[in-house]
Parts: C-alpha cells; sequence; structure tokens
C-alpha cells in the first residue's frame, strides 16, 4: 500500500525534517532571513524612536493626523507602537521580504538538490523574477489585510448597533478570543493557498496568474501536509500575538517598554523560526512532488 495514502501527513514529516536538517548542515540558509530581521528589527527602532525629535519632525504630522496627538506622548506611543510595526512590517514585506523570500527558494532548492547555496547567484535569480514575486506578495498582504479588516467590521458594526450577543455569547468573547482564532485560521489558509506561487515562479519558471492559479491546485492536492507545514510554526507567534493584544494590561502592569520587548521578540521568532521553516519546508514538499 502506499505509504503516502496511509500516513497523509508522511510527506510533510518528511518536509520538516529535511528542511531542519539543511538549515543546520547549511547555514547560509538563514542569510536571507537574517537580512530581513535586521531590517525589520531597524524599522521597529525607528518607530520608537518616532515621537521624539528630529524623527517627530518627519513621522510626528502622520501619527497626529490618523491616531491623534496624545500617541505621540509617553507612555501612550507604546499603545500605538504595535499598530505601527504590524504596517511597517506588511510594506517591508512586500517590499523586501519578497525579495529575499525568493532568494531563499533559490537557495533551497540547491540545498535539496544537493548542491552548494550561493548568494549572490540566488539574488541574481530572485531579482529577475522580482516584478512577479512582489506581486505575489502584495497580493497575499492585501488579501490578509482585507479579510481580517471585514470580520472586524462586521463584528464592530454588528455591535455598535445595540446587540449584546451574538449566538448566546458576549461580545468580549467576538472581539476578543474568537477575533484573534479568526485572523489566525484566515492567515493560515491565505498563506496556505498562495505558497507554492513564489516556487513555481523562481524553481518552476511560471508565470504570475498561473503560478497562482497552479499554487491553489497544489494546494488542494497537498491540503493537509501543506496546512501542516504553515500552522504549525506559526502557532509559536500566538503567545506574542495574544500580548499584543493586551498591550494596556502589560503597560499597567509592568512598564510601556515592554511592548518594545514585545515587538522586537516578535521580529526574531518570525523572521528567523517561523519564516525559515515554512519557506524552506514547503518548497522541499513542492520539490519533491515535483519530482513525481
Amino acid at each position: 500500500m502506499d505509504s503516502q495514502k496511509t500516513h497523509p501527513d508522511y510527506s510533510a514529516k518528511k518536509a520538516y525534517n529535511n528542511a531542519i536538517q539543511s538549515l543546520k548542515n547549511t547555514p547560509v540558509l538563514f542569510t536571507p532571513f537574517i537580512i530581513f530581521a535586521i531590517i525589520a528589527f531597524l524599522s521597529v527602532i525607528l518607530i520608537y524612536l518616532a515621537p521624539r525629535m528630529p524623527l517627530r519632525i518627519i513621522f510626528g504630522p502622520p501619527i497626529r493626523t490618523f491616531w491623534g496627538e496624545a500617541f505621540l506622548h509617553y507612555p501612550t506611543n507604546f499603545i500605538l507602537l504595535p499598530k505601527l510595526v504590524s504596517l511597517a512590517t506588511m510594506a517591508l514585506s512586500i517590499i523586501f521580504g519578497s525579495l529575499l523570500t525568493g532568494m531563499a527558494v533559490a537557495m533551497a532548492c540547491d540545498a535539496y538538490n544537493k548542491k552548494t547555496p550561493r548568494l549572490n547567484q540566488s539574488f541574481k535569480t530572485a531579482i529577475k523574477k522580482y516584478a512577479a514575486i512582489f506581486l505575489i506578495v502584495f497580493i497575499i498582504t492585501a488579501i490578509m489585510y482585507i479579510a481580517v479588516k471585514i470580520v472586524f467590521i462586521g463584528l464592530a458594526k454588528y455591535f455598535i448597533a445595540g446587540h449584546s450577543r451574538l449566538l448566546f455569547l458576549k461580545a468580549s468573547f467576538w472581539m476578543g478570543p474568537f477575533l484573534l482564532a479568526a485572523n489566525f485560521i484566515l492567515a493560515v489558509l491565505i498563506q496556505s493557498a498562495f505558497i507554492y506561487a513564489i516556487p513555481l515562479i523562481i524553481i518552476g519558471k511560471v508565470k504570475l496568474i498561473k503560478s497562482v492559479i497552479k499554487s491553489f491546485v497544489l494546494f488542494k492536492k497537498l491540503f493537509l501536509p501543506t496546512l501542516i507545514l504553515v500552522s504549525l510554526p506559526m502557532c509559536l507567534y500566538i503567545p506574542i500575538i495574544i500580548l499584543s493584544y493586551n498591550n494596556v494590561f502589560l503597560i499597567d502592569k509592568f512598564f510601556p517598554e515592554i511592548i518594545l520587548y514585545l515587538a522586537l521578540l516578535g521580529v526574531i521568532v518570525n523572521s528567523l523560526i517561523i519564516d525559515p521553516i515554512i519557506t524552506i519546508s514547503t518548497t522541499f514538499l513542492y520539490l519533491a512532488q515535483k519530482e513525481k
């Protein structure tokens, strides 16, 4: 009997094992993720310093316009910090993350084929396809942002209209635990659906639209393994999401700067643990499927 049919998650386990082993034996695979981590780390520091001179001259007016004067002063500025970090991360992911992910996929392909991954060669490969992978990451980010906003606005309007409960549960549940869980599930599903688009572009040399269609087809075909490869690493970020959601409580309970430390921890966990495992393992799964 085919072991793949007997154990639906077999390919996911194999992809995980191979990815972790490759990252361990070939540290150069971490390079694109380290570069992005440095960029993201600096952006958090920049946002933290935004209310101070001379950065206040540049960042003061937009913060004042969109959120209010209060968020330019201590300690209220720390309440806004997670939101600004989230927006900055989205922008950086589109501009820099797309290119660096393309490089990581190219290097993962070399590692899978027992070749020595080369940073300069992976950069040349990714830069040639930059427009396509830029658009892919932009589409994924936009869909995630819109999907999360739709759920939030829908729930907010329902309760603002005067309803105290939904399905016998209070607003505190729907706007708290449910919203966090819904955002996580949406992120997993959307990322999983598009996860093979960049490998298809970089390795399969497929055009933009065709890569999206083929990624959906592969996701459907490899539904369970893909969900496992994407969701398990992302679970590591759940504690940070929960803590960030309760930033007012953390400021009152401890000290305002804890929000900054939490944001920096988020960069480390996301850029140096979650992203490498997801990117390398799903690329390996794609290559294994391609060989078949």
